[in-house]
């Protein structure tokens, strides 16, 4: 006849057995959701978690999270280009240099589960191109509190972002200048006349320009309808804007380029009224 309680008194160790379940990746969605601005100087951290699974007694453990190439600078790529991340322990972002995160702990019988965060980071003010780059992190458990000896588990897990296109133009030769406008004046219009423009772009992606005239490459008199034609070429390129709204992609450049407008006076200005003839250009510069 055995007494109450009897089976616990009989109970065997169990040996503790751990495990981690990392996500396969991690997004990074940048300050406001849409991934990483390279001119952005807005910094966010990305909150990351591995899952530590259990069995059995209870045990110490250390759980370390490091760049797949070792300690110190982490980077994911886009083919060659490169993008710097940095990991860090929780509410301790920036404060790593050597990339490395180690938190011990330990799971008690019964404790089946436990989360552990960890901080991801991407630097403000990298320029790199746009695309979509990966960062591959390495991540041990060791069934001890000093992450010696062999790890009872390692997976890898991915980092992963997309770094968003960027055109930025302007008047002159500073892209970043905010020169939006520009006024050309001719004075009193002679056929035969040129004046010119320089306009700069910079940009992390393939971009192209397109223009629009608002009197189909026309000068209209202030008055009636006369009206003095002229053309119009991008760095030294003859192109067409009989429309109105040109959907004709006009040139396509990649990275950072100075482009200049010429125009040149072709109508006959010797029978014209006399008057101010305007018309205005619009330059559509978009990323491919």
């Amino acid at each position: 006849m055995g007494l109450p309680g009897a089976e616990g008194l009989n109970e065997q160790p169990t040996p503790c057995t751990l495990q981690i379940r990392p996500p396969d990746m991690v997004v990074y969605r940048g300050a406001l959701s849409r991934g990483y601005d390279s001119n952005s100087d807005r910094q966010h951290t990305e909150i990351a978690k591995v899952l530590i699974e259990h069995e059995g007694d209870s045990c110490p453990y250390t759980l370390r999270i490091e760049p797949e190439a070792g300690p110190g600078t982490a980077y994911m790529y886009n083919g060659q280009d490169a993008l710097a991340f940095e990991i860090s322990p929780p509410g301790r972002s920036g404060n790593s240099g050597s990339n490395i995160v180690e938190i011990a702990g330990n799971v008690a019988r019964g404790q089946f589960q436990r989360t552990i965060p960890f901080d991801v980071q991407i630097p403000a003010g990298q320029k790199t191109v746009a695309g979509r780059y990966i960062g591959r992190l390495e991540v041990s458990l060791y069934p001890d509190t000093s992450a010696a000896g062999e790890p009872a588990d390692r997976q890898y897990m991915e980092v992963v972002v997309d770094v968003l296109p960027r055109v930025d133009a302007s008047f002159g030769t500073d892209p970043l200048a905010r020169q939006k406008s520009r006024r050309l004046d001719f004075g009193t219009l002679r056929k035969g006349q040129k004046s010119s423009v320089d306009f700069s772009v910079t940009a992390n992606t393939g971009y192209s320009i397109k223009m629009a005239s608002d009197n189909r490459g026309a000068l209209h008199h202030e008055f009636t309808p006369s009206s003095i034609e002229y053309d119009v070429y991008l760095d030294g390129n003859p192109v067409s804007i009989e429309e109105s709204a040109s959907r004709e992609v006009l040139l396509s450049g990649a990275s950072s380029s100075q482009h200049s407008i010429d125009l040149l006076i072709t109508g006959d200005t010797d029978k014209a009224l006399a008057g101010n003839y305007t018309d205005r250009l619009t330059l559509i510069i978009s990323a491919d």
